[in-house]
């Protein structure tokens, strides 16, 4: 499984995940099935990818296809499809066309980022995008804040309003909300960085399959340029 993010901001949008592949062997033994989840596990996936027109795309779920990585497929397509004068909009039908145009139709999720030009601007577009099912949602970037997807629980029990149970019933604990209206792009590379830190390490200390690990990869994209601010590189 993967940890991912997107935090959007008026100034751009960054995109952070952590780098692990965990693998699980289903095998039939004695006329059962029995499944070794998390046998093997490997730090070295790349989860976000620059595209040549700027844009931003991160991936979770299936991380094999046909016996390989999926990591190859997503390369083939940027660079077969995604040309450097490709609209932001028209890549969530490029992949759900690609992927779908395969023997195999994975049960894969992406989220692309990216401007496209507007008038005598540009726009900030978001989409997730699932082509399993073929389906596409823009996500409303007009009010600042975040997106996650993977192993989300982590995060989602930290950031929402909690109540302590008292005898039958509740009390809730002042609310500490986010101030997602007042994050500059640095709060948004902090936040995002911090989403991807803090699942690694609390699912570390937890009774769980670290499913989420392996250093931290940041993509940050403005309206005029695209840049990595932590990318893992091959040695």
């Amino acid at each position: 499984m993967s940890f991912l993010i997107a935090v959007y901001v008026n100034e751009g949008i960054v995109l952070a995940g952590d780098r692990r592949t965990t693998y699980t062997n289903t095998q039939k033994v004695g006329g059962e099935t029995i499944q070794r989840i998390g046998v093997h596990t490997t730090n070295s996936t790349d989860k976000i990818f620059l595209c040549p027109n700027g844009a931003g795309i991160y991936t979770c779920g299936d991380s094999t296809l046909l016996g390989k990585p999926i990591t190859g497929f997503i390369q083939e397509l940027i660079r077969t499809r995604i040309g450097k004068d490709c609209r932001v909009k028209d890549m969530p039908k490029m992949i759900i066309d690609f992927f779908n145009g395969l023997p195999v139709v994975p049960n894969t999720r992406f989220v692309v980022a990216g401007y496209d030009p507007s008038g005598s601007g540009k726009q900030q577009l978001l989409y997730r995008v699932v082509v399993k099912n073929k389906s596409v949602e823009m996500i409303d970037t007009t009010n600042q804040g975040a997106t996650w997807d993977g192993e989300i629980l982590t995060l989602t029990r930290l950031i929402q309003n909690v109540a302590v149970k008292n005898g039958n019933g509740y009390t809730d604990l002042p609310a500490e909300d986010i101030l997602w209206g007042y994050f500059t792009l640095q709060d948004a590379v902090d936040f995002a960085r911090y989403a991807v830190e803090t699942t690694i390490k609390t699912m570390h200390f937890k009774n769980v399959i670290e499913t989420v690990g392996g250093s931290v990869d940041i993509l940050v994209i403005t309206p005029d340029e695209t840049k990595w601010l932590q990318k893992e590189e091959l040695k």
